[in-house]
């Protein structure tokens, strides 16, 4: 027999919640785990405990385990889990199962009715950053281009957020030898700053570099002279300013 304090905390974790087409179901659903599982990696990161990852780990695939009902509460809690599980694969270096699990995450949010946009940017700008270390740069820039997408949206084309993803974007697009796909994503950012910051400035100098690199490699050398130049004057004039 199992004592009265006991029947009760078992009473306090099952809720009830609607099947799509059929009755109602008791399931068991946490809602501190989330919480708590973030407090749990906080820690790992400045204790570095590789018993706390294996315990981590373990508690977010029991809950994904669950075979839950897809409501939108239930996908977002799926969602939640995923985006942790693929941050202590991609913490310890386990790129591919990082991969499978922000892609699971991605897709989760997608079926989920009015998804939280930053969480969706950011479980992209994850999956991208996994790719690059895969050396996978083309679904590395895809997934950039749609956390840009998202972005903009919540923040407008010209946050420094934005501005940060382009950047890494046209140095992806670069790598790939995609020159003039780069050449129009660093003159977007390069339009964006001096008009929002003004000329003199070393991310100004910084973006016209690399924008001399994209005019290089398709063999437009006086355009990229003349930038080179003109971030070099921008230096020199900071420089004479300190």
């Amino acid at each position: 027999m199992k004592s009265p304090a006991i029947l009760t905390c078992l009473l306090l974790l099952v809720g009830c919640t609607p099947t799509v087409d059929g009755p109602q179901t008791m399931l068991i659903v946490s809602e501190n785990l989330p919480f708590r599982l973030t407090t749990e990696l906080a820690r790992r990161a400045t204790e570095g405990s590789p018993a706390a990852v294996v315990v981590t780990e373990k508690e977010v695939r029991e809950m994904l385990s669950r075979s839950l009902h897809r409501t939108p509460e239930n996908l977002r809690k799926r969602a939640h889990y995923l985006d942790l599980l693929g941050r202590l694969h991609a913490e310890q270096g386990e790129y591919a199962d990082a991969e499978y699990a922000y892609r699971d995450c991605i897709e989760t949010m997608r079926a989920t009715p009015a998804p939280d946009a930053e969480a969706f940017a950011n479980c992209l700008v994850q999956l991208a950053g996994v790719f690059y270390r895969l050396n996978d740069y083309a679904h590395a820039t895809a997934a950039y281009a749609e956390a840009i997408a998202l972005e903009e949206v919540r923040l407008g084309r010209d946050h420094d957020d934005i501005l940060g993803l382009l950047s890494i974007q046209a140095g992806l697009e670069l790598k790939m030898g995609h020159a003039k796909a780069a050449e129009g994503l660093l003159r977007r950012e390069l339009d964006t700053i001096t008009r929002t910051r003004g000329m003199d400035r070393r991310e100004t100098a910084s973006v016209m570099d690399h924008l001399a690199e994209a005019l290089s490699q398709q063999d437009r050398k006086a355009e990229a002279a003349e930038l080179r130049q003109k971030a070099k004057e921008i230096r020199h004039k900071l420089c004479d300013e300190c």
